[in-house]
Formats: C-alpha cells, structure tokens, sequence
C-alpha cells in the first residue's frame, strides 16, 4: 500500500488524486536528476566532484519542471531575472533546493543564499514566530516588493519547500513541506513538518539510438565497373568509318498502328 497523501497537501494542490502525482513525480524527477549529475562526473573523469554540483544544481530545476509541466493546472513560472523555471500546481509554488551532502535531519536545512528572489518567493510562505531578541522580526513577507512574473501569481499561492540531501554517491533523503523563512542568515521554521517523498526505483529510460551498421561501402566506395573493350576492324580503319559508340536502333518495320 502507498504511503499516505498528507491533508496540507490534498489541501494545497486541490485534491488527493493531483498531490499523490505531484509527489510522485518530483520523486522520480530527483532521481533522474542523481543519475543524470552522477554520469556526467563518471564521463568527465576528474578527481573534483564540482561537475556532480553544477549538473546536480541545474537538474533539480530542469527535472522538476519536466516532470510536471504537463500536470493538468500546472503553470511554469520564471522569475525575473531567475534563469530556471519553477512550477505551479493548484496553490503549491515548488522550490527544490539541496540541503546536505549528508545524511541530515531537514530540520537542520538552511537556505544557503537569502538573495532578492529567494526573499521574494518566501512572501508566500507563512510570516516567521520567532522573534530575535528586541522582539522584532528579522524577515517579514509582507514587506517584499515582488517583481512582475512573482507579483502576477494568483492570491493564495503557497511556498513548497523541497529539501533533499544528496552527494555524489547517491541521493539521500529527500523531503517536501513548508517552512517560514526566519532570518537572514537562511533559518527555517517550519510550520508542516518536512515529510519523506518515496522514490521509484529507477531513474527514467532515455531514449537511445541504435548501433549503426558498419563494413558497408559507401556509393562512391564499391568497386568500378569493367568496360568490355574491342579493336576496331582494320578495314573500318582504312575506309575512315566512323567509330560507333552505341548500336544503331533497329527500326521496327510495323508498329502497333499498322492494320493486320
């Protein structure tokens, strides 16, 4: 039996049907990502595992969307000035980001970089409780100016946060939920619970050419023709008769219109 849609998520992407699809597919859309970051580092054959993060970074994106773009209701959205696209399903706004090279609790998971859009997208998820200790609050969604493509999202949107550990060894743990962003420095609070995501078991078959055919000589590669050769007559010769490359056609002395 399969585990369980939770009710935020039934809530969040409209019915139980969608979210089970949802979470599925960025399961399988991490997973394909891992195997995708994981060849690309065995084909560059370099000691540094640098070509792991950069495919790795690019493919949680890439893969995500992919994956549920043809998700009925699903809107891919592209911030301004963010070079990848995030998804939009029902209520939920997916955010897949890497949270340890270890094996890690995602309670511990920490937005490693607070800059201007990653501040915009957490106008959507709920307002921190944690208060710093002259009882202010560090980050408050609703003081974030949005820029357009973020700005034009329907009232009610809501920040998923996909949190996953991973390495160049394999992919860990990954998790989804929703958190507040509770200061600068790229603390969560979360409000539900990171929850396990279940993955398939394998990655997506790519598609892949057949083996061409070798040892067939090319057009211009097979052996020449042998030209049959014959002297002409000696007496052709002397009588300056021209020579005859091809046969004299033999006029038919009826044709099909004669009458019997």
């Amino acid at each position: 039996m399969g585990i369980p849609v939770s009710a935020w998520a039934t809530e969040l992407f409209h019915d139980e049907k969608t979210a089970r699809d949802v979470r599925e597919r960025i399961g399988q859309a991490l997973v394909d990502m891992q195997a995708n970051a994981r060849s690309s580092q065995q084909e560059a054959e370099v000691s540094s595992t640098q070509v792991h993060g950069i495919a790795r970074y690019r493919g949680a994106f890439e893969r995500v969307s992919a994956q549920l773009a043809d998700l009925p209701g699903a809107q891919l959205v592209k911030p301004n000035g963010f070079q990848f696209e995030l998804v939009r399903v029902g209520n939920g706004l997916l955010y897949p980001f890497c949270f340890s090279k270890k094996d890690a609790s995602p309670r511990t998971a920490r937005i490693q970089n607070v800059w201007s859009v990653i501040r915009e997208l957490f106008a959507f998820a709920p307002p921190s409780q944690q208060a710093d200790l002259f009882g202010e609050y560090a980050f408050d969604p609703s003081g974030v100016e949005l820029r357009p493509r973020l700005a034009a999202l329907p009232e009610g949107t809501r920040l998923v946060l996909v949190p996953f550990a991973c390495n160049a060894a394999g992919l860990l743990k990954p998790y989804w939920g929703v958190a507040a962003l509770a200061d600068e420095t790229g603390t969560l609070e979360w409000t539900i619970d990171p929850e396990p995501l279940p993955l398939p078991e394998a990655p997506t078959p790519k598609l892949t050419i057949p083996p061409q055919l070798t040892g067939h000589p090319g057009f211009d590669e097979g052996e020449q023709p042998i030209v049959a050769l014959a002297p002409r007559p000696a007496a052709e010769r002397k009588l300056d008769v021209p020579p005859v490359s091809e046969p004299t056609p033999i006029k038919p002395l009826t044709n099909e219109n004669d009458a019997n």
